[in-house]
């Protein structure tokens, strides 16, 4: 069969699926009281359930199990499934521990580490690199640090970008089309087929995140995204040789956040375990922007981060054109938000620099070391007392309009 028929089949299948079960995830999630309560890191200002990753769990593993037997009728790798599920079920019991009694970072950290060396006593281990200009490279003895720390870095990366509505989930539907472009290139129709499942059941989830009638994805969901696309990125690299750099190019905004994290975390003294408001995504909340503005603009450098890699493994340059012009538009939505900041004696550098995690001063600037909930919550005000001001304005040049006609002609009047 067609890879992109393939593909298209279990992206519908999965969007489905996701799209029926979210509201009833969302409803077991305030019966469990796995919610999500709000806080001085909490952009939301009412409890919001953390199941959104459970019906992702269960539209992926369910949709293929339906096109196997339905549609395909094609036996699918169930023996590297089985363990990819297995691990999922023990990493999302860990995320809804998290989720619902709260486990200290430390020992949360624990059980990725058990969950992951079992994977890699399965045999989920990358044994071998693929790098430009130097070719493959076998890693021998080191195939073991390398496939701990490249599964905690998926997992703990999607964890920590979880922190506005549509970041993770639209980064990992940007990763699995990203996954599936290279799939179908190198014509793994089983990659292509996880892959496009992937994507669908997010896509789903990404409109109940974004909608009124929120869900996230929780500590369970993000860390499951993060093993999921570790093991699907990990299995074209061992099986289909595609090189490092396009597998991560991805992965760009969640693995600067969390390098930029550690050695924030690290200069200042603290925990890197301990949890605060100074994420990339934050960052870019006090510099002025909004909420979805913060998350357009970094879905627009993922996405540009993917097309210019693409078209060096498809070799096909004309899409660094998109690429360009995404990258381009996230520096047109930083640069208008400048222009705002400059009347408060800000510099482009220093917001620049700020923004990467460079430079912390910013944080003195009266307003920029605020809370993101006390950010959010005035930014909400301003756009409240605008949106009035606005009306009212309306309503009296209407009025204005109304009365002079009157004067001019009282028998037209309305």
């Amino acid at each position: 069969m067609d890879l992109g028929i393939v593909g298209a089949l279990g992206f519908v299948a999965a969007f489905l699926m996701s799209w029926l079960v979210q509201p009833h995830f969302r409803n077991l999630g305030f019966l469990t009281d796995i919610v999500d309560h709000p806080g001085y890191r909490r952009p939301h200002r009412e409890p919001v359930p953390r199941t959104g990753g459970m019906a992702i769990f269960i539209s992926f593993f369910c949709s293929l199990f339906f096109l196997e037997h339905i549609i395909l009728k094609t036996p699918l790798p169930w023996d590297w499934l089985g363990v990819l599920s297995g691990a999922g079920l023990a990493i999302m019991a860990l995320g809804v521990g998290d989720d619902r009694f709260g486990i200290h970072a430390e020992k949360k950290l624990y059980g990725q580490l058990v969950v992951i060396v079992a994977l890699m006593l399965f045999g989920m281990r990358l044994d071998t690199i693929v790098l430009p200009l130097v070719g493959e490279i076998g890693l021998g003895g080191w195939a073991w640090p390398f496939t701990l720390f490249w599964y905690l870095g998926f997992i703990n990366s999607m964890n920590l970008i979880d922190g506005l509505d549509g970041l993770a989930s639209g980064i990992s539907v940007l990763a699995s089309l990203a996954l599936i472009a290279l799939s179908v290139a190198v014509g793994d129709m089983h990659s292509t087929l996880f892959a496009a499942t992937l994507c669908g059941g997010t896509v789903a989830f990404f409109y109940w995140n974004v909608s009124s009638r929120k869900i996230f994805l929780g500590d369970s969901g993000s860390m499951w995204m993060g093993l999921v696309l570790g093991s699907l990125m990990l299995n074209l690299g061992r099986e289909q040789g595609v090189s490092l750099p396009v597998l991560l190019a991805p992965m760009i905004v969640p693995i600067w956040d969390t390098g930029t994290t550690i050695v924030r975390r690290s200069r200042r003294r603290t925990s890197i375990f301990m949890a605060d408001d100074h994420h990339l995504h934050h960052r870019l909340l006090r510099l002025g922007f909004s909420p979805g503005g913060a998350v357009l603009c970094l879905l627009l450098v993922t996405a540009g981060m993917i097309l210019f890699s693409l078209s060096d493994f498809l070799s096909a340059p004309w899409l660094g054109l998109p690429a360009m012009g995404a990258w381009m538009i996230a520096a047109q939505l930083g640069a208008l938000q400048h222009l705002k900041n400059r009347r408060h004696g800000l510099d482009l550098f220093s917001e620049i620099f700020y923004a990467l995690g460079f430079d912390d001063r910013l944080d003195k600037v009266s307003g920029i070391g605020d809370h993101v909930a006390d950010i959010i919550d005035l930014q909400a005000e301003r756009a409240r007392v605008q949106n009035s001001r606005l009306i009212r304005e309306a309503t009296t040049g209407r009025e204005a309009v109304v009365t002079a006609a009157a004067v001019e002609d009282p028998d037209d009047a309305v």
